[in-house]
């Protein structure tokens, strides 16, 4: 099978179905204690009060069981994206595991008078991913391998977060790739799924952003920040920044004219060459001819319909966050003010 076919294959299960995708490069916090899911609610950006165990069977509209959000500094700029599975007596929380330990030592630091404890389990767990309309549907099945799941859209694609004992990660995979019909449920690879975040412009820590961004200018605030929330660490800036404010950048998805790549980091430019930002990520452009490619541009400049130049070869923007805030991650709707041309 080609790559080309292997990966429309998958474009199509990302659209229909679900995608299946082992986590290797997560790391494992358990959290436990009588006040562990108010005390970890004050270290993260999403709201983990209304959550609760996922129900056995339970069908329901994300979040549900869990929760993707990020840990910020006091500064507001994002330390660590933290995916989270609510189960009956304690919390995992999923993050990179060159953040893990660190993240155990800022968690730990923010424990005074509280009946909580946090354990680094890395290497006793694993995390699968789910990506897809269908990924909801698969999370009983993983949990009757052993896992513990919760039904969380991190990037507007549908999604479930499934976390198992190690020993159990293989029978967890199998159950789901079992769990849809005929080519409804695709395993994908970190390679495939490298070209689909960014046809669907889900960006990456480390690659789109970084810990010296704040959320808006990763324009993942409206997937990862509650700003109805009572207080966490670093809430007053995140706040302030959305409220009275904006971002000096956001990052934006743009279509790049001509054939071949453009250099690490390729200036972003206004037709008349002024520079306005940089691309952080390309993939060949699904469509045939051309790259698709997320980078940050000047906020003012961040509208989809832009006409910019990336290393001088024509370019637009095709998915921008909504005026006023706004992800404009993922396939959702109101995604720059339109569904964007790079849908799967």
């Amino acid at each position: 099978m080609s790559n080309a076919h292997g990966l429309e294959e998958r474009r199509r299960a990302l659209r229909e179905g679900a995608l299946v995708q082992a986590m290797p490069e997560l790391g494992t916090l358990i959290v436990t204690g009588l006040d562990r899911q108010t005390w970890l609610n004050g270290l993260v950006t999403c709201d983990l009060a209304p959550q609760k165990p996922l129900p056995a069977g339970a069908k329901a509209a994300p979040p549900a069981g869990g929760a993707y959000g990020l840990n910020v500094g006091k500064t507001g700029k994002i330390f660590a994206e933290v995916w989270i599975v609510i189960a009956a007596d304690r919390i995992y929380v999923g993050a990179l595991r060159e953040r893990v330990e660190q993240l155990r030592e800022l968690f730990d630091r923010h424990l005074i008078m509280e009946d909580a404890e946090v354990q680094d389990a890395s290497g006793e767990h694993a995390w699968v991913f789910a990506h897809g309309p269908r990924s909801a549907d698969l999370a009983a099945a993983g949990r009757a391998a052993g896992a513990e799941a919760a039904i969380v859209d991190w990037t507007g694609l549908g999604g479930a977060l499934l976390v198992a004992p190690r020993q159990a990660e293989g029978a967890v995979l199998e159950a789901l790739l079992a769990g849809g019909e005929a080519r409804a449920v695709l395993p994908v690879t970190a390679a495939a799924w490298e070209v689909l975040r960014v046809e669907n412009n889900v960006p990456r820590f480390g690659v789109d952003f970084d810990d010296q961004n704040f959320p808006q200018e990763a324009s993942i605030e409206e997937r990862a920040v509650s700003f109805s929330k009572g207080c966490y660490l670093g809430q007053e800036t995140v706040f302030m920044l959305q409220a009275r404010g904006h971002a000096k950048k956001r990052l934006v998805q743009l279509a790049v004219e001509g054939e071949g790549g453009v250099p690490a980091g390729a200036e972003i430019a206004l037709p008349d060459g002024a520079a306005v930002g940089a691309v952080t990520s390309q993939v060949e452009d699904p469509r045939g001819t051309g790259l698709l490619a997320l980078g940050y541009v000047k906020y003012k400049h961040a509208v989809q319909g832009t006409a910019l130049r990336v290393a001088g070869r024509a370019a637009e923007i095709t998915r921008a966050p909504r005026a006023g805030g706004g992800a404009g991650v993922g396939g959702g709707a109101g995604v720059g003010g339109g569904a964007g041309r790079a849908k799967v």
